[in-house]
């Protein structure tokens, strides 16, 4: 069956929103809780008289309902039930006993609103969620003990991994801090590397030049030796060639 809706609903739709849904859904609940209409002429004509006023009920409903989470997330929610020695419930807890305790706080919220991620049969800490309307919803925890002191300690015992947790993680200000300081760490010692090097090359050079004038002056000296020991053999031969001249010259 087709039908409009008059409100907000869960995994159907908002107000005014042409839906498709089962005939028995329609007729049994829908239709009979006002949230919707038969989508024929009639109603359709009828549909767009109300609707300005619908979606101005349905702000102050959202209102409502965000003043109400509100209230709810400061309340620390336990509950105290009788338990085996392993721990075991004699007897569940559920949306109905939730709602009970809110009602004790003269908040009202149906056992609809109050959603399970799993039964809850055993003692220990469980998260659930509240739904007042599908634009306005919370996480709460809730706390199953045997007594007000095991709560307590219950309490302590789960949220000691996370102050752990808080306590290992470093600060966001102070890792951005190291970040920095690492950086310019390495950018010096970028920087300092390519220095190191043209020292190095600089040095090389330097050695090289050395060598090569201590070649050099080697080779002069060298040079020189040989020069004078040519000049002293040469010395001689003149000599031996002038006595000869006068040897003959004599004769």
């Amino acid at each position: 069956m087709e039908v409009i809706l008059l409100e907000s609903l869960n995994k159907l739709g908002g107000i005014g929103d042409l839906v498709t849904v089962k005939d028995g859904y329609a007729r049994n609940y829908l239709i009979p809780q006002k949230k919707a209409l038969r989508a024929n002429d009639e109603n359709k004509e009828y549909f767009s008289k109300i609707k300005q006023d619908l979606v101005e009920k349905n702000k102050k409903i959202i209102e409502d309902a965000k003043l109400t989470v509100q209230k709810i997330s400061k309340l620390e929610i336990n509950f105290i039930r009788n338990a085996s020695d392993n721990g075991q419930l004699y007897g569940s807890v559920s949306p109905k006993d939730v709602s009970n305790f809110f009602t004790e706080k003269k908040i009202n919220i149906k056992p609809s609103n109050v959603n399970f991620h799993d039964a809850i049969k055993k003692i220990g800490i469980y998260d659930i969620n509240i739904r007042l309307h599908p634009e306005v919803g919370c996480n709460l925890r809730i706390n199953i003990a045997t007594s007000e002191e095991n709560a307590k300690i219950q309490k302590d015992e789960f949220e000691k991994p996370k102050k752990k947790i808080e306590e290992i993680k470093p600060d966001k200000k102070t890792a951005e801090k190291n970040e920095l300081t690492n950086s310019s760490e390495n950018n010096e010692k970028k920087n300092t590397i390519p220095t190191i090097k043209n020292k190095t090359q600089d040095n090389a050079s330097k050695k090289k030049a050395k060598n090569s004038d201590l070649i050099t002056n080697e080779d002069t000296a060298e040079n020189k030796v040989e020069s004078k020991d040519k000049s002293n053999q040469k010395k001689p031969i003149k000599s031996e060639k002038e006595d000869l001249t006068k040897k003959k010259e004599k004769e």
